[in-house]
Order: C-alpha cells, then sequence, then structure tokens
C-alpha cells in the first residue's frame, strides 16, 4: 500500500527538531493514502506542533472514526516519548496489510507537543522541565548557558568552605551531600551558565520561572505556589491550549496516551484523592486495560497518586491540574501514560524498588549503581563528563563536567525500541475497544398504494459504549447517538418522527430498532438516506432503496 519504502526510526541518539520534521514528512510521503501531516498550532518560538493523522480513508475520513489520540514529550527532557510516538505511527502503517485496524480507528499522533523545550534538552542536555521563562532576567540569577563551548549545558562545581556537596569516598566522580563525618574539599554547585548582573552577593538564583505543562490541565486546576509549575491559568501555554483546543473540538476520541519518562509504569487515573473517588466499574475496567499494559511491557500498574507517594516527606502527594484527573473527569475517557524507564531502570533497578529509596544514602548508592553499570558498557551513551577546570568570567575558577541529564532522563536507546514496540501492542489492544456505531438489518416493505414501511436497527457492535466510561454517561462532550432522516426526491415522510435521538448506546449489545413510513412515487429508487451521528462510535450513513 506504501508510496515510498517507509522511513528508518534510528534509536540511535535523540532526534532534533530538524529530525522530527524529516521524519513525519517522510513517512507521509511513503503512505500518503494513509498519513497526513497537519498542524495544531505554532509553539511559542515559532515551530509546528506537528500532528500525524492515520486511517484508511477506504471506510472514511478520520472525523467519521472512533479516534484515538497519542502525545509525546510534553516534558522537555523526556525524549524517549517522542521515539515511542513515531514508532506506532510507523508501526502502523507497517502492518497496515496485515490489521484492519485502520479501516475501524482514525489515529492522531502528536510526538511532540513541546518542540521549543525538547530541542534545548537535545541540543544542550540544560534541566528544565516544560518551559522556563527567560523573557525578564533578574539581577543575581544564573542562566543556563555553554560556558566552555562543548556544546553541552552541564554542572559547575567550585569549592567553597559552605559548599553543601563532597566528593563520594566509594566513587570520587560522584558528589555527595556533606555530612558531619565529611572530609574536604566541599563544593558548592551551579548548572553551567552566567550570572545576569551579579552584584557578589552569595545568594544566587538559578534560572526563571520553571513550567510543568503537566499541571496546566484543567481539571483540579491549582495556581503557583500551591501546585508548583502550574502556570498562570489553566491550558494558559499555548502549546496546551492547542491540544486542548483539538481534544475538544474532536468528539469520536475514546481514549488518550502519553508518554513520559519516570521509573517505568503503566499509569492510571486518579492524580488527586483515591479510587474512591472514581466509579467502581470505571476503576475497574481502567484496572483490566492497565493490566494488558503491563503485560505487554513488564511494568507495573501505578495510579498516578500512588506513583507520587513515594516523595519522601512530602505532605501532599496530589498532582492538580494533570492529564489523568482531566482525562476522566473532562474527557470520560479512560487515559494512560507510560513512564518509558530512566537510565536507573536500565541499570538493573526495577522501579518498585527505586520507590523504595527513603534517604539521601540509598539514593546515592543507586547513582553509583548506575555508573558502575555504565562503566560496564561496551557501546554506551555519554551519561558522564569527566571534571574539567574552566575559568568562569565572574566565578573565577570551576570545575565543569557531571552527569549528562539528557541520557539520564529515559532508558537506554536500544532498550527504548524494544519498549516502543511493546507499547505499541498495548495500543492496538486499547484501541480494539473502541465503540463502533453501525447500521444493520435494513428492510423495506410496500404496505400500501406508494406507501412504504422502513425499519432498521442502529447498534454500537464495539466494546466500548459510546459514553465509554461510567463518568462520560453525563458529561456534555460525549455526544449521544442520533439519526437524520432524509427523504428521498419526491419522498414524502408519514411517520410522526424523521431524525431520532437515541442517547448513548451499551457495548455490544446496545441497539435501537427504528421505523418509519412514507410515501414514495412509483418511479422512486431512494426511499431515504439514513445519517447516524454516533459520538465516540463514529459517524455512517445508508441510503435505503426500494
Amino acid at each position: 500500500m506504501t508510496a515510498r519504502p517507509l522511513p528508518d526510526l534510528p534509536f540511535r541518539h535523540f532526534l532534533t527538531f530538524a529530525e522530527v520534521t524529516e521524519f513525519v514528512e517522510a513517512l507521509t510521503a511513503s503512505a500518503p493514502e494513509l498519513v497526513s501531516l497537519s498542524s495544531l498550532g505554532m509553539s511559542r518560538e515559532g515551530r509546528p506542533l506537528h500532528l500525524l493523522t492515520i486511517t484508511d480513508p477506504s471506510t472514511g475520513p478520520a472525523d467519521s472514526k472512533p479516534a484515538y489520540l497519542i502525545h509525546g514529550n510534553i516534558h522537555a527532557a523526556e525524549l524517549s516519548g517522542t521515539h515511542a510516538a513515531l514508532y506506532t505511527a510507523r508501526q502502523l502503517v507497517a502492518d497496515a496489510n496485515d490489521s484492519d485496524i485502520l479501516k475501524r480507528v482514525a489515529f492522531h499522533i502528536i510526538p511532540r507537543i513541546n518542540p521549543d523545550g525538547a530541542e534545548f534538552a537535545v541540543t544542550t542536555s540544560g534541566r528544565i522541565r516544560s518551559r522556563i521563562d527567560r523573557a525578564d532576567r533578574v539581577p543575581n540569577t544564573l542562566y543556563q548557558e555553554d560556558m566552555d563551548g562543548d556544546g553541552l549545558i552541564l554542572t559547575m562545581r567550585q569549592e567553597h568552605a559552605d559548599g553543601s556537596f563532597a566528593l563520594d569516598s566509594e566513587d570520587p566522580r560522584l558528589l555527595v551531600q556533606r555530612t558531619k563525618d565529611s572530609v574536604p574539599p566541599f563544593y558548592r554547585t551551579f548548572p553551567e551558565g552566567r550570572i545576569h548582573e551579579w552584584d557578589g552577593t552569595q545568594a544566587i538564583a538559578i534560572e526563571g520561572r520553571n513550567f510543568d505543562w503537566n499541571r496546566n490541565w484543567s481539571y483540579d486546576w491549582r495556581p503557583e505556589p500551591e501546585q508548583g509549575g502550574a502556570g498562570d491559568y489553566p491550558f494558559s501555554e499555548i502549546e496546551m491550549r492547542a491540544l486542548a483546543d483539538f481534544l475538544h473540538s474532536h468528539g469520536n476520541l475514546f481514549a488518550v496516551l502519553g508518554y513520559h519518562n519516570g521509573p517505568n509504569a503503566v499509569l492510571r487515573p486518579p492524580s488527586t484523592g483515591s479510587d474512591n473517588d472514581l466509579d467502581g466499574g470505571d476503576v475497574f475496567l481502567m484496572d483490566e486495560l492497565a493490566r494488558m499494559g503491563a503485560e505487554h511491557t513488564g511494568f507495573p500498574v501505578v495510579p498516578v497518586i500512588k506513583y507520587h507517594m513515594r516523595r519522601v516527606g512530602a505532605k501532599d502527594c496530589n498532582l492538580r491540574g494533570h492529564f489523568h484527573n482531566f482525562g476522566y473527569h473532562h474527557l470520560g475517557l479512560f487515559v494512560f501514560e507510560f513512564e518509558l524507564g530512566t537510565l536507573v531502570n536500565s541499570a538493573g533497578t526495577p522501579t518498585l524498588d527505586i520507590f523504595g529509596t527513603q534517604n539521601q544514602a540509598e539514593y546515592e548508592a543507586t547513582q553509583r549503581k548506575v555508573l558502575a553499570w555504565w562503566d560496564e558498557q561496551e557501546e554506551r551513551d555519554e551519561i558522564f563528563q569527566p571534571w574539567s577546570a574552566f575559568e568562569h568570567p565572574q566565578l573565577g575558577t570551576v570545575e565543569i563536567g557531571g552527569m549528562v541529564t539528557r541520557h539520564m532522563a529515559g532508558p537506554t536507546l536500544p532498550e527504548l525500541e524494544k519498549i516502543s514496540e511493546n507499547t505499541y501492542r498495548f495500543t492496538l489492544d486499547h484501541a480494539a475497544y473502541h465503540p463502533q456505531v453501525i447500521v444493520e438489518d435494513v428492510t423495506t416493505e410496500k404496505v400500501g398504494e406508494g406507501v412504504w414501511r422502513i425499519r432498521a436497527r442502529v447498534a454500537n457492535r464495539g466494546q466500548f459504549p459510546t459514553h465509554i466510561s461510567n463518568k462520560g454517561r453525563g458529561l456534555k462532550r460525549l455526544k449521544p447517538v442520533r439519526v437524520e432522516f432524509r427523504p428521498g426526491v419526491d419522498v414524502s415522510l408519514l411517520s410522526q418522527e424523521g431524525h431520532r435521538a437515541l442517547g448513548h448506546l451499551a457495548g455490544l449489545t446496545g441497539s435501537r430498532t427504528l421505523e418509519w413510513f412514507v410515501r414514495a412515487p412509483e418511479n422512486a429508487e431512494t426511499l431515504c438516506e439514513l445519517r447516524v451521528f454516533g459520538g465516540t462510535g463514529g459517524n455512517c450513513s445508508v441510503s435505503i432503496t426500494t
């Protein structure tokens, strides 16, 4: 079915924006009958927010089918999500001849919702969550910059009597928290960069305001500082607003999946409160779906609220303005995130053991383990840069080096390829649950001179109900099924009702048998057209003839 060979997706390095653009354009050119490339809008710095739509148009356009959305790379340094999303896009096309999923479902894939932040992370390895506001530079504040010209933004360490760190006695490449038993030298640390209008004070702030776009969703949004990184108001970030506009304007969406990097896990709602705040039947089905993800990946299933309870000493583990509660409470969908893993996972520490890390000493032991594992690898990304002396124009003599954060945030790239394959398999399983509204059992009968009786069954033969979750049953966003009756030429409706509002239809067994009486001339061929608007179950139409 493809017009050109499919482009290779290299798992050798993280992709720049130019490389992402080259790939999505090549994928579209390889299968223009299945793939279309558009944009949600433009990023703050003027990069298009690429959107791939993948479906088989021979069974209808994308907006007439149940739709599945995947987004990746909301957090700038979590670059693995771009690869995982692009893997799914490519594999959907590669498998098109062997699967009918594209005949039934439209896939919308946003491989990199945060191209600006990701470009900073890819090209410099600098520290960033989603976005840093550098518009108004404040005196005595350090802003990240590649000072020594090696193309990376690393860590600066400087000997200082009041420094909070000391050399690790077991691995002197590492700095560890200073204790009463530590021996000099002691160090203070900064991100590599330059201090704006420094007056010599020892109190140096780091960067501008930091935004976390996974706290900028609308449900239970809270302002800063109550919820760090939340932004000014829900969807105040323009890229997130573009995503929200797309989500709310596509009533056929029945599932959303996000890709992140943290200790590997299959995450499900809720992100605040507990399961008791959700419908019990929905929790049961969410767990069933999440366990499919666990079976494919080997990752543990974790509700988001419990994922963040691992933070030692945290008084409040609720994440407000988070994707999971938005997806469930505002969209009414069973939404999931894959935490694709970190280098700590790749080095052999399972997620539940990472969660068990209770103090600074145990955390430092984990870092030693990562470096020891890295030393043994024959093919490896450069996750550590040796400390090298540098004469900083403001601070004087410092050393620049340490961990390369863009590689620490995710699993190894060869491992990511297998993980991406596994998450793709989950996507296929999840997508197979889609609702499917159809017209069946159409009959016509002439019951009098020029009078015809028309019967048809409108049914949902997909697994999900058209309201998807029990929560979704009452949401106005999830449209109930309706039928528009369009009589043929010179055909008149005799029944009291033509158009019908059917409400939502249950999965597999939900159906309504409808009946109309019409008067038609003897030469009439088409009695009517039924147009069915099935919401998440898709749209369809059928012409009924004599």
